[in-house]
């Protein structure tokens, strides 16, 4: 099966697309909802913010309440649609708090956001419990998305894709609507990924993609060779014709900034909206850099190889950094 989209195809259909969203740097008070710019989540067929609101760590360190849900409603005046949480994201000793907080403000406005949880058990009981309180915190009957969250090795997807796993449970809940759509997430072990992409047909992929990583084709974790998502998931992905999704698109703030390995929260954004992705997720916990990463996306225009590679150098001296925040980081486990 070849892909649907070749990279020189996806860029030129990207450029039109988003000079209609072309703007002069400015944001109003109340911009109108279809500002930011949407694209198409694979085979889905659905239409999703190319910025989407991650509600992780740094969403859940709001102490205020109301300071929370003003940042969500920001966002969707900005024109963000999609959404993204998970079981474990939430502050101890707190249960759920970001489904609690997305549940508290999209209940009266379900129909128009995109929502996607992820979750963490990987036996097929355990995973219908943690959706049925996924539902309850999140106020809803169904959900937009449900993802496997954090695939890390080669033995995980094993249990996985076992009888009586978690693949098993979200399949079930699709046939009941409960689900819309299903996926699979994970951050540092493109092999794993690559197989799982291989061997089942989820409608979409949320993948590490970003200026450091996919410069390396391969990340050292315990001694063997691991390739970039870039070179191995990505790839399959598109010939599966499955909504892809980003993350970790400034490193976790560690490619962020001046100097050697560091450049700006736009130039990263560039780098990552000029790859096949229908949405790059970042997670935020104050009006200022949404606004700024919005701004970006209204003002994109995709990258050309030559300034591609520039940016990788630039970004060379953070690699290792990079590499060892990768062996060590659980994006399940509640801060």
């Amino acid at each position: 099966m070849k892909s649907r989209w070749s990279r020189r195809d996806f860029l030129k259909s990207t450029a039109a697309l988003m000079a209609l969203g072309a703007t002069d740097g400015a944001l109003s008070a109340s911009p109108s909802q279809s500002a930011l710019p949407k694209r198409r989540l694979g085979k889905t067929e659905e239409m999703i913010s190319c910025i989407g609101f991650g509600s992780g760590a740094r969403f859940c360190s709001i102490q205020d309440e109301d300071a929370a849900q003003a940042l969500l409603e920001r966002a969707v005046n900005l024109g963000v649609n999609y959404f993204d949480t998970a079981g474990s994201y939430t502050r101890r000793p707190l249960e759920r708090l970001s489904e609690k907080r997305l549940g508290e403000f999209s209940k009266k406005r379900r129909k128009d956001l995109f929502l996607a949880t992820k979750i963490d058990p990987r036996d097929r009981d355990g995973a219908l419990r943690s959706v049925e309180t996924s539902l309850k915190f999140l106020q809803t009957d169904y959900l937009d998305l449900i993802q496997i969250h954090s695939l890390s090795d080669l033995n995980d997807l094993d249990r996985i894709g076992s009888p009586n796993g978690v693949l098993a449970a979200i399949q079930q809940l699709k046939e009941q609507k409960v689900a819309r759509f299903i996926g699979i997430t994970g951050h540092n072990d493109g092999t794993a990924m690559t197989e799982a992409l291989r061997r089942h047909d989820f409608d979409t992929v949320l993948m590490a993609l970003n200026a450091a990583q996919s410069a390396n084709p391969v990340a050292a974790r315990k001694m063997e060779p691991i390739p970039a998502f870039e070179q191995s998931a990505l790839p399959v992905a598109l010939q599966k014709s499955m909504g892809i999704l980003s993350m970790k698109v400034m490193g976790q703030g560690m490619l962020v900034g001046s100097g050697a390995g560091r450049a700006s929260p736009s130039e990263l954004l560039q780098f990552n909206l000029s790859q096949p992705v229908a949405c790059v997720v970042i997670g935020c916990e104050q009006v200022a850099p949404l606004e700024q990463n919005v701004r970006a996306a209204l003002n994109f225009t995709p990258m050309s190889e030559s300034n591609r590679k520039k940016l990788q150098q630039t970004i060379a001296p953070s690699r290792s950094a990079w590499r060892r925040f990768l062996q060590s980081h659980d994006d399940s486990i509640a801060v």
